[in-house]
C-alpha cells in the first residue's frame, strides 16, 4: 500500500495546511496563537535593534540566543519575555520577530527530520538521497544569514542594518525556508519516521519519488519570480 503523510509528524501548531496555499503572515499568526509577551517593559530585557538582529541571525542559522531560544515542549523558537526597543511599538516589533521566528522554526523541523532520516534511514536509499538534496538546501539557506552576519561584523565602520532592512534582505530565506519545510512536510510520512521497517524500501521510494514528480509538475507551471521552488524540487 501506498504511505501517506501524516500532518501529525510536526507539532500541532506547525501543522500545514496542504489543501491550498495560505500566504506567509497567516501562517505566522496561526503557529504563534498567542503572540509574543512583549507587553512588560522589564530594565534587563529593554534591548537594540542591533542585538536584536544579532539575535535573529544566530537562530535562523538553528542556535539559541540571548534574546530567543528552541522551547523543546512546543517545538519551536521563543522569544524571552519582555523584550522591547525604545523606537519601535510592541505591535511593530512583535509582528517583525514574528515572521523570523517562524522562518527559523522551520529551519529547524527540517533539521530534525532529516537527522532522524540519517539516523534511519540505511535500508531505505531514496530517503537518503532526499534527505540528503534536503539537508544542502537547508545549509544553503542559513548560509544566507551566516552570510549577512559575517558582513555585518566584518564591515568598518560597522554597518548596523535594521530589522526593515533585513526582512527584505532575508525575503529568499524566509520563502525558502516554508516552501522546504512544505517539501518534507509531504514526502516524510509519520509512520515511517518512527517505524522505518512499517514500510519496504521498494514502498518509501514509491511515495517520496511521486510526491517529488507531482510538485516538480506544479512548479512547471509557476510564473516568473518562482525559480528558485522549481531549482529545489529539482
Amino acid at each position: 500500500a501506498c504511505l501517506q503523510s501524516h500532518s501529525s509528524v510536526w507539532p500541532d501548531k506547525f501543522q500545514l495546511n496542504m489543501e491550498g496555499p495560505t500566504s506567509l503572515i497567516t501562517r505566522i499568526h496561526s503557529s504563534y496563537p498567542d503572540g509574543i509577551d512583549l507587553a512588560t517593559s522589564i530594565s534587563s530585557l529593554k534591548t537594540t535593534e542591533f542585538e536584536l538582529v544579532q539575535g535573529i541571525l544566530h537562530i535562523l542559522q538553528g542556535n539559541s540566543s540571548a534574546l530567543f531560544e528552541w522551547d523543546e515542549m512546543r517545538h519551536r523558537f521563543c522569544a524571552k519575555v519582555g523584550i522591547y526597543v525604545a523606537h519601535l511599538s510592541l505591535t511593530s516589533l512583535r509582528d517583525v520577530l514574528n515572521q523570523f521566528l517562524y522562518t527559523a522554526t522551520c529551519l529547524r523541523l527540517i533539521g530534525i527530520v532529516i537527522e532522524r532520516i540519517e539516523r534511519s534511514g540505511g535500508s531505505f536509499p531514496t530517503m537518503r538521497a532526499f534527505a540528503s538534496a534536503a539537508s544542502a538546501w537547508l545549509k544553503k539557506l542559513r548560509d544566507i544569514a551566516l552570510n549577512v552576519e559575517v558582513k555585518m561584523c566584518n564591515s568598518y565602520p560597522r554597518t548596523v542594518p535594521t530589522l526593515l532592512g533585513l526582512t527584505n534582505s532575508l525575503s529568499s530565506l524566509c520563502s525558502g525556508a516554508e516552501f522546504l519545510l512544505q517539501i518534507v512536510y509531504e514526502v516524510v510520512p509519520k509512520v515511517w519516521l518512527y517505524s522505518p521497517h512499517s514500510a519496504t524500501a521498494a514502498e518509501v521510494a514509491v511515495h517520496v519519488l511521486d510526491h517529488l514528480y507531482k510538485r516538480l509538475n506544479e512548479a512547471c507551471l509557476m510564473q516568473g519570480g518562482e525559480e528558485e521552488a522549481y531549482k529545489m524540487l529539482l
